[in-house]
């Protein structure tokens, strides 16, 4: 499920398998990035850490392998409960996450909009690919769902039954020691392949959104930020120089400009996690602090068939 096979091939490894964005619920007011709609009342200082946030969502499920045969059920996390929804046609489809809480008011949460199982009559057809847990928050209002993510798209290349074939295109050429010329027409027979197998293969698919749900400090402490509109905390470590951090003088020595092919600079930074867990410390209401276990959620399947 991937925007182009190709593309995604060289991105997921860097960012997962469909990338970082921030969602907030329009209804909620305290994700407006205006410090003062924080609430009144007793505080905790508290941190985000990006790396313990991760190692406690990975643990909590592992994907079914490509040809697997699996089915699941609704599975609520903490009473929150992903959406997927599918727009789908022979060519291909395109998803789109979002999630739903049954509690009351405001619910901050960590997880991801890019965990999709898709499956072909029951048989796991999800490449391998990008399944690592890039946390995000989210925010819902009520039963109020959250804004949901970017279009996942889908067609027959990206499925791991055929993927298999397109990832030998790529990975079975000599990169390092090509002709530009070469290259080109590599990437030209990866196309090519693409088109080919744009079509779905028929069949009943089902596709389950999955994530792991994170409560607790790490939320409290992400959505405290998110207020002061710092966000893609995911990436924070290398884009703290684009970020309302930039001015920090305990970030500053571990950026540098760089010059670009088009004549122009960018800030390239790498910030240590000690360092940006230090920057990242706020007094944070303890309100905002929801005494949870970190769980899974597997939303309902969405089904449709292929003839």
């Amino acid at each position: 499920m991937v925007v182009g096979a190709v593309a995604i091939a060289g991105a997921s490894a860097a960012v997962g398998w469909f990338g970082v964005k921030w969602l907030f619920a329009p209804e909620d007011t305290a994700a407006s990035g205006d410090p003062t709609t924080a609430p009144a009342g007793p505080t905790v200082p508290l941190t985000f850490d990006l790396a313990q946030v991760v190692a406690d969502g990975q643990e909590l499920f592992t994907p079914p392998a490509c040809g697997e045969e699996w089915t699941a059920q609704v599975t609520p996390g903490n009473q929150i409960t992903p959406i997927v929804e599918v727009e789908n046609s022979a060519s291909g489809a395109s998803a789109r996450v979002a999630f739903t809480s049954e509690s009351d008011g405001i619910s901050a949460f960590l997880a991801q909009s890019g965990g999709i199982i898709v499956t072909r009559d029951d048989v796991v057809v999800t490449p391998n690919w990008g399944t690592e847990f890039v946390p995000q928050l989210f925010i819902t209002a009520g039963t109020s769902p959250s804004t949901p993510g970017p279009d996942l798209d889908m067609t027959g290349a990206s499925l791991c039954d055929i993927a298999d074939e397109l990832n030998s295109i790529l990975s079975e050429f000599n990169w390092e020691d090509a002709t530009q010329e070469e290259i080109d027409a590599q990437y030209a027979i990866a196309a090519e392949f693409e088109a080919e197998h744009q079509d779905l293969p028929a069949g009943n698919y089902k596709v389950y959104a999955w994530s792991p749900i994170i409560m607790g400090e790490p939320a409290a402490s992400a959505r405290v930020l998110a207020e002061e509109g710092i966000t893609d905390l995911a990436l924070l470590q290398y884009t703290a120089g684009y970020s309302p951090l930039a001015s920090d003088e305990r970030i500053a020595p571990y950026c540098d400009e760089n010059d670009t092919p088009d004549g122009g600079t960018e800030l390239l930074c790498d910030v240590p996690q000690d360092v940006l867990m230090e920057v990242l410390e706020r007094d944070v209401p303890e309100s905002y602090i929801v005494d949870a276990e970190p769980t899974i959620a597997i939303s309902e399947a969405y089904e449709f068939t292929v003839e």
